[in-house]
């Protein structure tokens, strides 16, 4: 009895394998980075609508919360017991205390800065007065430690959304001025995100830092510092309304360099985290990317580059 011959695919036929996978997760990670900046952009017209930056901040604390408690669960699985419920409470509240005091109600009470302040210090007095009531000292310093970092890391950097918010670099252009620099910073960071993506996944060989992140590649790392550059010029140029525009070509180019490079670093420092507590996301929520943590954690550093470079360039608070 004779085998029934089966039709092999010639040797040359590409088989289906990890590009379909590629290409959805890429979809997934553009939809996901979409809609985060949808957000952030319908809260700055709310905000701009009726003359509050309560909107944005409301966002960004929520988000702050998100993010903690995906940190702190790292923490958690890396054998450390960090105050995590004392710290998404206190911590979220900072960022709202942050944008009373730069709104002008800390002025108005003649407390400047006084509630960010006040925040600050009631989460860590307090997380170091909450190792007290443990029945043991075991691993206090690193209790205590992480929970002001995961403050730090969580709810500080994200903090920078507020003052961008309130910058302008001239009294009559805010609060546009605030908008713009906090959506051009988060889109050219997740623009160099799914840039480097594709330009890794179909050019990449050379492996950037595989203990941390496996996937990424220089071809990628440089494909992702193009898709920056490139889309902060075509912005400039199709609108030159722009408050970042007046700036001229060489200070964009400077910018979104900076963007890209300091975007990729803070998602390695994220990865370096997740390595150690030997999980691959921060968490489940956000299709393409996996946490909240995971989608925001390129930005978190990329935030303040923008705060500064805006500072140095003109840029002033505007109440």
């Amino acid at each position: 009895m004779t085998d029934t011959p089966r039709n092999h695919p010639p040797p040359s036929e590409p088989v289906s394998g990890p590009a379909p996978r590629q290409t959805r997760n890429l979809a997934l990670r553009a939809g996901s980075a979409i809609t985060a900046i949808l957000l952030v952009y319908l809260a700055a017209r709310w905000d701009v609508a009726y003359e509050s930056g309560w909107a944005c901040a409301i966002l960004t604390a929520a988000g702050a919360a998100l993010c903690l408690r995906e940190f702190y669960r790292l923490a958690v699985m890396c054998g450390f017991f960090p105050f995590s419920r004392f710290g998404r409470i206190v911590g979220p509240l900072w960022v709202l205390a942050l944008e009373w005091d730069l709104g002008g109600g800390a002025r108005a009470a003649g407390m400047p800065a006084a509630a960010a302040t006040l925040a600050m210090a009631v989460l860590m007095t307090g997380s170091m007065l909450l190792q007290l009531t443990r029945k043991s000292n075991h691993l206090a310093l690193s209790s205590v430690a992480l929970t002001m970092f995961g403050f730090l890391y969580c709810c500080w950097l994200p903090g920078f959304v507020i003052h961008l918010r309130h910058l302008a670099f001239s009294p009559s252009g805010w609060p546009m001025d605030g908008v713009e620099f906090v959506l051009v910073c988060i889109f050219l960071t997740k623009v160099s995100d799914i840039g480097a993506l594709l330009v890794g996944g179909r050019w990449g060989a050379r492996k950037l830092i595989p203990r941390l992140s496996p996937g990424k590649t220089w071809e990628g790392a440089l494909g992702g510092l193009a898709f920056s550059v490139l889309l902060m010029q075509f912005m400039a140029f199709t609108n030159p309304i722009m408050a970042l525009a007046r700036l001229g070509w060489a200070r964009l180019a400077l910018l979104s360099f900076l963007m890209s490079a300091v975007g990729l670093l803070g998602d390695l420092v994220e990865s370096c985290f997740k390595r150690n507590s030997r999980m691959k996301d921060a968490g489940s929520g956000v299709p393409g990317f996996g946490g909240v943590l995971d989608l925001f954690d390129s930005v978190y550093l990329t935030l303040p580059v923008m705060y500064f470079f805006a500072l140095i360039h003109g840029a002033r608070y505007v109440p």
